[in-house]
């Protein structure tokens, strides 16, 4: 498996730092370029990690903080997939590789984890809305259909219990999914193709 256009990212990424004015409308230009020839082609992650810190250069130089973000989140997500064999799948059509570019790493080693702070922030959401139906429903067993408490207990702490392995499973990535796609509404229309051609719904 071959980085397929990290030379030619890196190329940009050169003439980026040599450049006063970080990114001058020569390199955005030469940006799309490069991107629209990933479109629905094949990319290594590394490919795509590169790719993402170019815009998100980009878009920093535009002051586009949802873009920023955006290319923030979706190179975290791919660290993940990278770091977890287990969760690379079919609808995440990259090849993986072994290794980081060292720029790169650099780059995300002083970014915050989004990734895992949105996770965090969506289970908690699900622990108090579960925690809170459950209360509620526990009443209204007891109280209004006049089921054993005993009975009531169990069954719904057996549902609470359900529900936070499917939203550990599931639940807290369809939500990170919808925050990303949230964050692209006015995104580069290339960069969206590419993101488009690699993901599709992630769960």
């Amino acid at each position: 498996m071959a980085d397929h256009y990290l030379g030619a990212l890196k190329e940009i990424e050169r003439r980026a730092q040599n450049n006063i004015l970080v990114f001058s409308d020569v390199l955005s230009e030469r940006l799309d370029v490069v991107a629209e020839n990933m479109v629905a082609n094949p990319m290594s992650d590394n490919d795509f990690l590169k790719l993402y810190e170019m815009y998100y250069t980009r878009f920093s130089k535009e002051k586009n903080t949802d873009g920023m973000l955006f290319c923030l989140m979706r190179m975290q997500q791919v660290i993940y997939f990278k770091e977890h064999k287990d969760k690379q799948n079919e609808r995440i059509r990259l090849e993986f590789r072994e290794g980081y570019d060292s720029i790169t790493k650099a780059f995300l080693s002083r970014k915050r984890n989004y990734y895992q702070i949105y996770l965090d922030l969506y289970f908690k959401f699900f622990i108090a809305a579960d925690t809170a139906a459950y209360v509620v429903l526990l009443m209204l067993f007891v109280l209004l259909f006049h089921v054993p408490f005993k009975i009531s207990f169990i069954v719904l702490m057996i549902c609470w219990a359900l529900v936070l392995v499917f939203a550990k499973k599931r639940g807290i990535y369809s939500y990170y999914e919808a925050r990303i796609q949230e964050l692209s509404q006015d995104l580069n229309r290339v960069l969206l193709k590419v993101d488009q051609g690699v993901f599709s719904k992630v769960e």
